[in-house]
Order: C-alpha cells, then structure tokens, then sequence
C-alpha cells in the first residue's frame, strides 16, 4: 500500500510517498480503507516536533510512528476478534491525536476511535469534522459552567474557536 512516511522531523519536504506492508488488525483494532483525510494543526506540529517537549510522546530523537495523518473517514475491511461494535463494510471516521497513520491507503485503530459516519454525510466532511470537535470537547469540560452564565465562541479562528465567558 502505500503511505506518506517521515523518518526524520522537519519541515513538509520530510515527507515521502512509499510503498509500506498494508497492516492488520490487532484484538481489539479495524483496518480502514481511507476514502478521506486531513493535514491539520496537530499533523504539523507532530511532523516538525514542534513544540519540543511533543517528543516525550512522538519518540525523542526519531518518530515512533512514521506514518502522518490524525483524523480520517473511511470504510473498514476487517475487524479485530474482541472487536464488538463495528463490522467490515461499515463507514467509519476517527481520529487519534497520538497518531492513527491516516495518511496512508489503509490504518488500523482501535475501536473506541472510530464511530460510523451518520447517513446523509460525505467521507470528506466526516473527516474534517473530528480535530476541532475533540479538543473543543475537551476546553469545554475545563469549564464550570452555571446556569446564567453566558458563552461566547468565536468560531472564525479556526477549528477549535475560542470562547470566553461571563457572569453578567
């Protein structure tokens, strides 16, 4: 199959297109024939290793992971055995802020990282829907919200937004 690899981190250029071993599912992980993907902010950071202290999780002097690409919509071929939730055939997106080599013709992840596409959504929008959800999601759980109090998110500054609140 073939995948965008990097061996080293750096600037785009890094990047190579090659010929990889297509990989199978472990116990509890599909494998996922990418339709969609995305390059988006944690890609580049991860790619540069930018900011440094990533490294502790991306691999110190190297990538543990050679394979980019975050968040993806696709149509799962094979299901691990303790596999429960999901079936071949079914269409699926996902995202692993850690990795999930999504920039590749096949993946495979785990379970709980993928959730079948709704009906009526394209694998372009499913896949470039994920990033800004997940760490949205998580701001938003850093917050004591109270009854009253109001909200505002400024969507025009990206995938995430920001948001800032008041009690007035």
């Amino acid at each position: 199959m073939k995948a965008i690899v990097y061996i080293k981190y750096g600037p785009p250029d890094v990047l190579k297109l090659k010929d990889v071993i297509k990989p199978s599912p472990a116990e509890n992980e599909v494998l996922t024939k990418i339709v969609a993907s995305t390059v988006n902010r944690t890609d580049c950071a991860t790619i540069r290793a930018i900011p440094f202290f990533m490294r502790i999780a991306t691999g110190l002097l190297k990538p543990k992971k050679q394979i980019s690409g975050t968040e993806f919509a696709g149509k799962i071929e094979a299901v691990g055995k303790s596999v429960s939730s999901l079936n071949a055939g079914d269409k699926v997106f996902g995202f692993d802020d850690e990795g999930a080599a999504s920039h590749a013709q096949y993946t495979t992840i785990a379970e709980d990282k993928v959730v079948v596409m709704p009906d009526g959504v394209t694998y372009e929008q499913a896949a470039a829907s994920v990033e800004g959800a997940h760490y949205a999601y998580n701001f938003i759980n850093k917050l004591s919200l109270k009854k009253g109090q109001k909200v505002l998110v400024n969507g025009a500054t990206g995938a995430i937004g920001f948001g800032c609140c008041s009690t007035s």
